[in-house]
C-alpha cells in the first residue's frame, strides 16, 4: 500500500515539474537512473484531512519567502542527505526518487516555521521483493530551533492519527544510543495483511531528521535507524543553513549564471524533473543515485554539470574521453530497463543508441536515444516523427 501512495505522489511531483510554476523553479526529483524522461502520467490530487490529534502551539510560517529560494535551500541541504543503500547494502534499488520538498498550503508544519525539505526512500531488488518494504530518511529545515522542537512534538503526535476506516496498533519504541529520539512503531491492517513500521525523529538545532523502515523485525528496525541517524548527523555537522533573511538573496546553486540552461532547452525556463545528481553551490557532482560506483564514475570522468529539461537531460565530463567512458556506462543501465523493448536504429537519428517504450506505443511510438556530443553525454525522448529533429537540435546545441 505503501509503494502504491508514495509512487502516486512522486508521479504528482514530477508532472508538477513539468509545468511552469509560479516564482520560477520548485521541484526536482533525484536519485533515479539517468536514463531517458519517464512517459506522460497523470495523477489526481487528494485534500489531506487537518490533524484531530492534540498538536504543540504554532511558533510562526516564515513569511513570504518565493518557493525557487526554497527551492535553492533544499539543494544545498541535499548535499548532507545519506543515501539508505549506504546503511544498508540491500535497499539498492533505483526507483524511488529524493524529493526536494516546497511548500505546501496545507502542511501543518507552516505553522512551525518550516522552510524546506528533502527526502529519499529505496526498497530492496529481491526475486521476491515485499513492495511495501522501504528505508527512508527525510530532512526538514525550521526558522529556528525552538520551532524545530515544537514541530518534531507536532510529527511526534500525529502518529495517533487516524485516517477515516484506518486501524493500527501503535507502540513507543527506544531507538539504541539516541535516547532523546520520538520513536514509534506502527502496524496498520490492510485486509488479510499487516503493515508494520518503525520512525523515529530527532532534533538538532533547526533541523528534524525522520528515519523510517518498514516490514522488518523491530528490533533490527531499531538498530538499523540507530545507525542512520549516527551517519546521518554526521553529515550535517557540515551543513549551515542560510538565515530566514537571506534567502531571498540565494542563487541557483547547479546553474549560477544560466550557461548550462541553454544546452538543454531553447526555452527560457525550465523546471529539472528526475535528474541523478545533486550538485553543491559550485556545480560539483556530490551523488548520483545512491550507488557508490557512479560516484567514483562522476569523479574519474570529472563530471561537473547535470541538467535536465522535459524532453532531455545533459552530463557534461571533464572531456571527450570522460564523455565516452560516461556513456559507455550508461548504455549497459538503458538496455537493461524492462520498460523499453528493443534497441531500434530510426534513421533519423545517426549515432545514437534508441529505445523504444514498450507502452504507449501506438502509431508514433516514444522513443529515448542516448549518445556523446565532445564532452557532453545526453539522452532525449520523443515520439518518433520527432525525435529525429530533437536529437539534432540537442547536438547542435552542445557543439
Amino acid at each position: 500500500m505503501r509503494r502504491f501512495h508514495a509512487l502516486a505522489i512522486a508521479l504528482m511531483l514530477t508532472m508538477a515539474a513539468c509545468t511552469s510554476p509560479p516564482n520560477g523553479i520548485e521541484i526536482v526529483t533525484n536519485g533515479e537512473t539517468p536514463m531517458g524522461p519517464t512517459p506522460s502520467t497523470t495523477t489526481t490530487a487528494t485534500t489531506k484531512p487537518r490533524p484531530t490529534v492534540p498538536l504543540p502551539p504554532p511558533t510562526g510560517n516564515i513569511g513570504d519567502v518565493k518557493l525557487k529560494y526554497l527551492f535553492y535551500e533544499a539543494i544545498r541541504l541535499s548535499g548532507s542527505i545519506v543515501a539508505p543503500t549506504i546503511i544498508d547494502g540491500r535497499f539498492n534499488s533505483t526507483g524511488w526518487p529524493t524529493l526536494l520538498y516546497r511548500r505546501d498550503k496545507s502542511d501543518e508544519l507552516l505553522d512551525y516555521g518550516y522552510v524546506t525539505g528533502i527526502s529519499i526512500s529505496r526498497e530492496p531488488v529481491t526475486p521476491n521483493n515485499d513492495a511495501t518494504t522501504l528505508l527512508g530518511v527525510k530532512i526538514r529545515l525550521f526558522k529556528d530551533e525552538a520551532s524545530a522542537a515544537a514541530a518534531t512534538e507536532a510529527l511526534f503526535s500525529l502518529r495517533n492519527q487516524l485516517d477515516p476506516g484506518e486501524s493500527k496498533r501503535v507502540e513507543t519504541v527506544e531507538i539504541p544510543g539516541f535516547p532523546a529520539a520520538k520513536a514509534y512503531a506502527t502496524h496498520k491492517n490492510y485486509g488479510q495483511s499487516v503493515y508494520a513500521e518503525t520512525v523515529a525523529y530527532l532534533q538538532r538545532g533547526p533541523l528534524v531528521v525522520r528515519v523510517d523502515i518498514s516490514q522488518q523485525p523491530d528490533v533490527e528496525s531499531a538498530e538499523i535507524l540507530s545507525r542512520y541517524l549516527t551517519r546521518q548527523f554526521q553529515e550535517l555537522e557540515h551543513f549551515t543553513p542560510t538565515p530566514i533573511e537571506q534567502l531571498s538573496s540565494l542563487t541557483s546553486p547547479f546553474d549560477p549564471d544560466g550557461s548550462l540552461l541553454k544546452l538543454a532547452t531553447d526555452k527560457t525556463s525550465f523546471n529539472p524533473s528526475g535528474s541523478g545528481a545533486v550538485f553543491d553551490a559550485r556545480g560539483a557532482a556530490l551523488f548520483h543515485s545512491d550507488i557508490p560506483a557512479w560516484l567514483e564514475i562522476y569523479r574519474e570522468t570529472g563530471v561537473d554539470r547535470f541538467i535536465v529539461a522535459d524532453s532531455a537531460r545533459v552530463t557534461r565530463a571533464g572531456d571527450d574521453m570522460g564523455a565516452k567512458r560516461l556513456l559507455d556506462a550508461l548504455r549497459p543501465e538503458l538496455l537493461a530497463r524492462t520498460d523499453y523493448g528493443p534497441p531500434s536504429a530510426p534513421s533519423t537519428v545517426p549515432n545514437a543508441e534508441c529505445l523504444q517504450y514498450k507502452s504507449g506505443t501506438g502509431d508514433d511510438p516514444l522513443l529515448t536515444c542516448l549518445f556523446q556530443q565532445g564532452r557532453y553525454v545526453a539522452w532525449v525522448q520523443g515520439a518518433l516523427s520527432v525525435i529525429g529533429q530533437r536529437v539534432q537540435d540537442q547536438r547542435n546545441r552542445l557543439s
